[in-house]
């Protein structure tokens, strides 16, 4: 298949409109993408090539449910006096004398950072080791308290899950 055949068949497939047309028909645009359809929309007119797609919430949520869980790390102190949680995804730890007090200042911890990751996140974009951060703290976000946040924490940690959330 040639390139113009692939493009041609692409934008069958996966809706790449202007802003323009995006703006004209907005409607049409929303529906489309309600029903699962991808519609990519730039400006044809700039040299960028820099693109937006436009999908569904709950598409988009589930994408990253299931793609960026997290893998929490324990270590507990060589003297047996507390233990550090640690997620080697985003960089960040939580400690505390008992593997609950660690899970729960991890949670905190974690919270604060998407919080301020969110709040300026064209700047921690531009950082390499931190732009890779967002779908984990997007997951985050969407928690209404730290109780949620540690069930995402610990989804992909069963062995852990009775035992830190049931308090």
């Amino acid at each position: 298949m040639n390139d113009d055949k692939r493009v041609k068949f692409m934008n069958i497939i996966i809706k790449e409109k202007s802003i323009s047309s995006t703006k004209q028909e907005f409607p049409s645009v929303f529906r489309q993408a309600l029903k699962g359809f991808e519609i990519i929309t730039g400006n044809q007119k700039s040299n960028d090539n820099q693109t937006v797609s436009i999908i569904s919430t709950k598409l988009f949520e589930d994408i990253i449910d299931k793609a960026y869980k997290f893998n929490p790390v324990v270590e507990s102190d060589e003297d047996g006096l507390g233990y550090t949680v640690a997620l080697d995804e985003v960089m960040v730890f939580g400690d505390g004398d008992t593997l609950e007090e660690a899970f729960f200042d991890l949670a905190e911890n974690l919270i604060k950072y998407a919080i301020l990751y969110l709040e300026k996140i064209d700047f921690y974009m531009q950082i390499e080791n931190r732009k890779d951060h967002y779908p984990y703290l997007r997951r985050i976000a969407k928690c209404k308290n730290k109780n949620e946040a540690l069930e995402v924490i610990l989804e992909c940690r069963t062995d852990l899950q009775q035992e830190i959330l049931k308090k």
